[in-house]
């Protein structure tokens, strides 16, 4: 059986529920759901909230909190976005709990903007997203996904592939107090508890506040994931047309990782490999003679780390206002303020540190009175960010004009550094958060060990604007936007043992970014949808790392990535039946990856070329008998490098013309669903198409298909109990055996897998069947 083995977590505010305990009353769904011109009428639209109507001008996917109620309640949000055409996502287990990564028309995460409540929650330096550092799913109101773009007001300066929006649950009308547990695979738990003012002092206000603490072991190998999470959310209606909101999300995690495998290392050793289970040891320390722990422990440190020093400590926080202000009976005014915080540690911690009588080199590790010797350490990769913000917009309706204007500024202070500290011979380090600086080992001149030591303090803005205009009595929509976006990185590097010199690079990222859109309404069911998006992604604050080597000093040659996006669509909504089919074409410029740099003569980040993606995305719901319902989706994505890659003076890697890695030509879903009074359930299937692992399109990954079932049943309620519910989830029904690629974007793209200078990817192995249930009462 797996252990987990977890550093206890700060004490948990079970004591913050407390004033909040209050019992309730169900909630009503609406019955009728109005478009301007087209009106779907039931208990619910087809699909139960897979395919909520649009009227937008471009495509787009709203998954509602119908669909996301159903999903086990441990799932991080990527799961529950894995039926939206066009999105390919993975976790590393079934849980969610150790994260995980989602492409979109090909797009890897950290090229998708992502927000909560209007506030971006991608990563400052590199843009990337961490699933299950996110809200709860019980708290999750709808999901929005645009795949081709992002909204004029948009918060973002990576969205150069498509955004996701999500939008947190308001406190309920009524006062409740709800109690959910949940069990599964792998000693997985989660116990959840959500209390609910109800409205006070007249309406003027209402709040919940939740918490929830969930752990499971690794389905593999030894360790397990420890999550500790809280979200608030408060209303106070100052007058008519006068509001604020506020929210926060406290979320702390304490992760073992699991081990990628190549290939051959999976038919060597088996899909189960993982970190080794036996902590290594420090050789006895002798004055005047060299220990070399890293000749000792070669083959540990070579592919056998052991689990307990490769870790995933982080905790984040973010802050939201949202204020809502009539000025005029025509005009009103948004404000939204946040302060997002992260701080923590990840990757593989076992490193090796070499003692040294230079005074930047740390100094005498092992305590055996001399500095000659190279001691095991834990040092990890440790990042901190500050990161405020604000959005202030005004919306007018003139005549057949829409108006909306503002502007968006985000500021952040982004701090990597690398410290160290010892372990013992139990494998345990002395500060696994590495936040105890007197734990941390220091240089002979006092100065703390750094591998590295870097500050980006990057400052985002936008000016945009959008007029939506109705032509021929709301039939026809134009959609007029546009946004100018800057970035400023202001980058420091501080001398340490991996990046040598302390300089400072200054860049500046802005681009005009146009969009505009049509819909034309048919009938009073059809729609035409077209439109035409300009996006952009400024370059990682890495292009800036090793620009000092000796006594020279590299430029950095990097521009932003720019993608335009075409679409033209067709939806079509009635009582039973909803649809729509798009397509679309990007045109992807100025990509970044590692390749050979001409003017700085070195391997490193640099603009490689270009791309193009194109292709189609149905999706559809048909309730054919009352109870009975099937949503379905298709995707064909067919994405395509231009250039060969440049990998030296003279020397060329033949990509031009090849697939664009880990991004399938088909995906498909569908789900047969089941609703009648208390009863729900829903029989999924998703198809994930055959795809690349490297760059030249010399190992590829074979299709799969991961069926999942979810069931539940709501009991009467009685007395104290109030809408008493127990769910069934089961993940990999068929136990499919499946692999998924260990990539981001850009550079962290294998070249080539064969032949000289070869490397082959790794993968995640995905995980087997899993079960979970879940009780829940309100009270």
């Amino acid at each position: 059986m797996n252990k987990s083995v977890c550093r206890p977590l700060h004490p948990y505010p079970w004591f913050a529920l407390r004033f909040l305990l209050a019992w309730a009353a169900p909630v009503t769904a609406d019955e009728v759901t109005v478009l301007d011109k087209m009106t779907v009428e039931g208990t619910s639209v087809p699909g139960n909230g897979m395919l909520a109507p649009s009227n937008s001008t471009r495509a787009g996917s709203v998954i509602t909190r119908q669909a996301i109620e159903q999903k086990n309640v441990q799932n991080n949000v990527y799961q529950a976005m894995d039926l939206v055409p066009g999105v390919n996502t993975y976790s590393f287990d079934a849980s969610g709990l150790f994260g995980g990564n989602i492409r979109m028309r090909g797009f890897n995460s950290d090229q998708i903007g992502v927000s909560i409540d209007g506030a971006p929650i991608n990563d400052a330096g590199n843009f990337a997203v961490y699933p299950s550092e996110l809200v709860d799913l019980e708290n999750l109101e709808q999901i929005e996904v645009i795949q081709g773009g992002n909204g004029s007001d948009a918060p973002m300066t990576g969205a150069v592939g498509g955004s996701i929006g999500m939008r947190t649950s308001n406190p309920t009308d009524q006062a409740r107090f709800r109690v959910q547990q949940s069990y599964g695979a792998f000693n997985a738990y989660k116990t959840f508890l959500r209390a609910d003012t109800g409205y006070l002092a007249d309406k003027r206000f209402k709040a919940f506040l939740s918490v929830s603490k969930a752990e499971t072991d690794k389905f593999k190998g030894y360790g397990g994931a420890d999550r500790e999470h809280l979200d608030f959310k408060g209303v106070l209606n100052l007058s008519p047309g006068n509001s604020i909101t506020g929210g926060i999300l406290y979320n702390e995690l304490f992760n073992h990782n699991f081990r990628t495998l190549t290939k051959q290392e999976i038919e060597k050793l088996g899909r189960d490999a993982d970190f080794g289970m036996v902590p290594p040891q420090h050789l006895p320390a002798v004055n005047g003679s060299a220990q070399n722990e890293r000749t000792a422990n070669s083959a540990l440190l070579a592919n056998e780390n052991y689990y307990n020093l490769s870790l995933n400590p982080y905790r984040n926080y973010l802050a939201t206002l949202q204020g809502r202000f009539e000025l005029l009976p025509n005009l009103k005014l948004d404000i939204d303020p946040y302060y997002n915080y992260g701080y923590g540690t990840g990757g593989n911690q076992l490193r090796t540190l070499v003692e040294g009588n230079n005074a930047i080199r740390a100094g005498d590790i092992n305590g055996d009175g001399d500095t000659l010797d190279t001691v095991m350490v834990y040092s990890g990769f440790l990042t901190e960010t500050d990161r405020p913000g604000v959005t202030a917009r005004l919306h007018s309706q003139l005549a057949n004009h829409k108006l909306m204007a503002g502007y968006w500024f985000d500021y952040s202070y982004h701090r990597r550094t690398m410290p160290a500290v010892r372990f013992d011979a139990a494998g345990n380090a002395a500060d696994p958060w590495l936040e105890d600086a007197s734990q941390f080992i220091l240089r002979r001149d006092g100065s703390v060990y750094q591998n590295r030591n870097m500050l980006t303090k990057t400052s985002s803005q936008s000016f945009f604007a959008q007029d939506d205009i109705g032509f021929l009595n709301n039939d026809l929509l134009v959609s007029l936007g546009f946004r100018y976006t800057s970035v400023q990185r202001d980058f420091y590097n501080y001398a340490s043992e991996s990046f040598a010199g302390d300089y400072n690079e200054k860049a500046r990222y802005a681009r005009p970014l146009p969009n505009v859109g049509l819909r034309y309404q048919l009938t009073d069911r059809q729609q035409l949808f077209a439109s035409r998006a300009e996006n952009f992604k400024a370059p990682p604050d890495s292009v800036y790392y090793g620009l000092v080597s000796g006594s020279k000093r590299r430029s950095v040659n990097v521009k932003e990535e720019v993608s335009t996006n075409w679409e033209l669509g067709y939806r079509y909504y009635r009582n039973d039946l909803s649809l729509t089919a798009t397509l679309f074409y990007i045109d992807y410029r100025d990509r970044i990856a590692s390749s050979f740099d001409q003017i700085n003569v070195i391997t490193t980040n640099h603009n490689v070329g270009d791309s193009t993606t194109k292709g189609v995305e149905l999706a559809s719901a048909w309730r054919f008998l009352p109870e009975w319902c099937v949503y379905a989706t298709f995707s064909y994505t067919d994405s395509r490098i231009e250039q060969n890659l440049q990998t030296g003076e003279s020397s060329f890697e033949n990509t031009g013309g090849k697939t664009f890695p880990d991004v399938p030509k088909f995906l498909a879903g569908a789900v047969l669903q089941y609703r009648n009074g208390p009863w729900s359930a829903d029989l999924s299937a998703k198809y994930t198409g055959h795809r690349y692992s490297t760059l030249v399109n010399d190992e590829s990954l074979s299709a799969y298909t991961l069926v999942n079932f979810d069931a539940s049943y709501r009991f009467p309620s009685s007395g104290w109990f109030h809408d008493p519910m127990v769910k069934f989830n089961v993940y990999n029904l068929l136990d499919e055996d499946y692999l998924s690629l260990n990539a981001l974007s850009g550079s962290s793209f294998t070249t080539r897998a064969l032949g000289t200078g070869g490397r082959a990817p790794t993968y995640f192995v995905g995980a087997p069947r899993s079960f979970g249930v879940t009780l829940s009462a309100d009270f």
